[in-house]
């Protein structure tokens, strides 16, 4: 009994402690150039094809899957590259908070006073006001928008960027994420990138503006390609490979054909010139020939050309004698 007691005792201190160290896959992105969408993509591509490829391949994965959930927090608003304003307005800490702003008698009071009323001396939820308005008047309709796609991009851009700078500060404190906060960055960015998609299908205008004004990384999600394990995510980055090297092997075959055609039109150009003047020095020494030749020839050619002159004009004399006879027996 008491070995059946040591041992259940054993096993549930065994369970209680776990049988292998706690490995989080989920890793702080610390690269700008990754919130790329297709950076691993990218990557993969420029790996050298050697036996470790495939190895470095299965390493790319698992940091693209260890990237996934920061970037998913961060790409978006370039929060990666800017860890000190989170993409935040800078803001007067002197001026007056939301709810005392235009009142007249803060014009006239004393610096201590205008200081208590101050954004300085406010709470965060003060800070967080003043954000979004200022992000809502860069991209609002008119001054009292309150219902407009781009009035609550505005406003849901400063809430994302604030609790990303408050999730920074508390990360300080302690190591643990604060997921009830995370959570809820979550659902907010989805829900902006829903309303993005719709300004971006009612105005096309309107959309450029407000992903120019708020600097926010808009890209169209890819359709899924069911790509989940690292073996399929390997071989589909191996095949696309395969394809780009192909296409630059044939590109290099043109190239190289282009040039050698190139070379080879050059040179036949220049053969035919070549040729040609030679063919020209041949027609001259042979017309030279020819003419040396033909010189003692000329004054017997010239006779024989002389007596038939003759011999065409006693010709042409008798037939006109012979029509004018005719002529004369006619008239007679």
């Amino acid at each position: 009994m008491n070995a059946l007691t040591r041992r259940a005792l054993h096993t549930t201190a065994v369970v209680a402690r776990g049988r292998t160290a706690f490995f989080n896959k989920h890793k702080k992105v610390t690269e700008p150039a990754k919130q790329d969408p297709d950076y691993f993509e990218k990557a993969a591509r420029a790996l050298p094809l050697d036996e470790n490829y495939i190895d470095a391949l299965g390493k790319l994965y698992y940091e693209k899957v260890g990237s996934e959930r920061d970037l998913g927090l961060k790409a978006a608003d370039n929060l990666v590259a800017d860890r000190v304003k989170f993409g935040l307005p800078d803001l007067d800490l002197s001026a007056p908070r939301a709810p005392y702003k235009g009142l007249d008698v803060l014009n006239d009071a004393p610096e201590s006073v205008k200081k208590i009323f101050s954004i300085g001396f406010g709470t965060r939820r003060d800070l967080s006001s003043e954000w979004k308005a200022q992000l809502i008047g860069k991209v609002n309709q008119h001054a009292l928008d309150n219902s407009s796609l781009e009035m609550k991009i505005a406003w849901m851009t400063a809430l994302i960027r604030h609790w990303s700078l408050l999730v920074e500060d508390i990360s300080k404190e302690t190591p643990k994420k604060p997921t009830w906060l995370t959570h809820r960055i979550w659902l907010v960015i989805n829900w902006r990138r829903k309303f993005l998609r719709l300004l971006r299908e009612r105005d096309e205008e309107a959309f450029e503006k407000v992903i120019k004004e708020l600097k926010i990384a808009y890209h169209v999600q890819k359709q899924p390609e069911h790509v989940k394990t690292r073996k399929a995510w390997a071989e589909a980055q191996l095949r696309a490979r395969v394809e780009q090297e192909k296409e630059r092997r044939l590109e290099e075959l043109h190239q190289s054909y282009i040039k050698q055609r190139k070379e080879k039109s050059e040179e036949m150009e220049k053969r035919k010139a070549e040729l040609r003047k030679e063919l020209q020095q041949v027609g001259q020494a042979f017309t030279s020939f020819a003419y040396n030749a033909a010189l003692p020839e000329i004054p017997r050619i010239m006779g024989l050309i002389v007596q038939c002159h003759i011999s065409h004009v006693q010709i042409v004399m008798e037939c006109m004698e012979s029509g004018l006879r005719g002529w004369r027996v006619l008239l007679i």
